[in-house]
């Protein structure tokens, strides 16, 4: 439920970058969406959410028999979602325009849906779509998911070239390329933790601070001092940012000689973080 819940936000999060930044101003920023845009411009009796939706059902089925139903039951959950929104906003909100700045809705609109997107793959689903497509081609070929993304988006842009013309094609470019890196920049970040590495010779004091107070899994390194050749041990860690100020504080207190220093990493699984 927790997943899905997430999932729903995620589909929002796209739903409002697409509609009020991209769709509003003809920017069809590749995908699915992208090419309902085009479709919707072409036929003006077709809804750009109805078109939407009848897409991802025809890709979904294609999702289904390569990645399988579980993958499949939350990418039809959150295609669900995006479509659904957008049909919402094309009713409530048929004619806001938030700012004409094509710049600003790029941006805004690129942000918005990256975040979002990355919140859906993170959470083991798709919003149908190109990125089903690229879930598909990933899974195949083992080829990032932004990289095949963008490649099955320079399609739909090529074609919405032929429909809105050169310029808008080019922003509806640039909005993808920002997406991309959006995309996997966020993915990374929502794992995103801090390895702290400590040599003291009170190690024992702060591997119990660690251990007993602050709840943390610790590993004693063996190692050995390049200049005194005497035996060392290295406590190495991995916490949340936030907890690592107090976490330095109270290792300074333990022996203000310390030497302490850390690196950030992109993804922890394993017990106390993936699982208790």
């Amino acid at each position: 439920m927790k997943k899905y819940i997430w999932i729903f936000i995620g589909a929002l999060l796209i739903s409002v970058g697409l509609y009020f930044f991209l769709i509003q101003h003809d920017i069809a920023a590749g995908g699915v969406s992208g090419f309902s845009v085009v479709l919707s411009t072409i036929f003006p009796i077709l809804s750009v959410g109805v078109t939407n939706a009848v897409l991802n059902v025809v890709i979904m089925i294609l999702g289904i028999a390569i990645l399988g139903f579980d993958f499949a039951k939350k990418s039809i959950f959150a295609s669900f979602v995006l479509s659904a929104f957008i049909i919402i906003f094309e009713r409530l909100f048929p004619d806001v325009i938030l700012t004409n700045d094509k710049i600003i809705n790029i941006i805004f609109g690129a942000v918005t849906m990256s975040l979002g997107l990355a919140i859906v793959f993170y959470h083991g689903s798709s919003t149908g779509g190109t990125d089903l497509i690229a879930s598909v081609v990933n899974k195949l070929t083992g080829m990032p998911i932004h990289i095949s993304m963008f490649l099955a988006d320079f399609v739909v842009v090529c074609s919405s070239i032929l429909v809105f013309g050169f310029e808008l094609g080019l922003y509806a470019t640039l909005t993808i390329m920002i997406q991309s890196i959006g995309i996997d920049y966020f993915i990374q970040g929502f794992g995103r933790k801090i390895a702290i590495l400590i040599i003291s010779d009170e190690y024992e004091q702060i591997n119990k601070t660690l251990t007993e107070k602050y709840k943390k899994g610790v590993t004693l390194l063996k190692a050995q001092g390049g200049y005194s050749l005497k035996d060392k041990r290295v406590i190495m860690t991995v916490t949340a940012f936030r907890i690592y100020p107090s976490i330095r504080k109270e290792i300074m207190e333990i022996d203000d000689k310390a030497f302490i220093f850390t690196y950030q990493v992109s993804e922890v699984l394993g017990e106390g973080f993936t699982f208790e």
